[in-house]
């Protein structure tokens, strides 16, 4: 099966962030976007993406827990 491809373009500066994530020369970046960016609005990618890349004892994470434990526990469509 032939996967579809995109072609994007990076400023400098983005370019050399993401170069920065790639873990060999023979990692693609595709592979590098799909390991390191979370699914966009769930909690459980971003609690993987935390566990993931060792970030739970950064500073600020009690703010964030705190927030995340007062949201309401209905999800609102943003967009409706």
């Amino acid at each position: 099966m032939h996967e579809s491809v995109k072609t994007i373009t990076l400023d400098e500066e983005a370019y050399d962030l993401l170069k920065m994530w790639k873990t060999s020369n023979k990692e693609s970046f595709s592979k590098v976007v799909k390991r390191v960016v979370p699914t966009p609005g769930t909690l459980g990618a971003l609690l993987s993406y935390v566990e993931e890349a060792g970030t739970s004892s950064l500073p600020g994470n009690e703010a964030l827990e705190e927030a995340v434990n007062l949201r309401p526990a209905v999800k609102n469509d943003p967009w409706t």
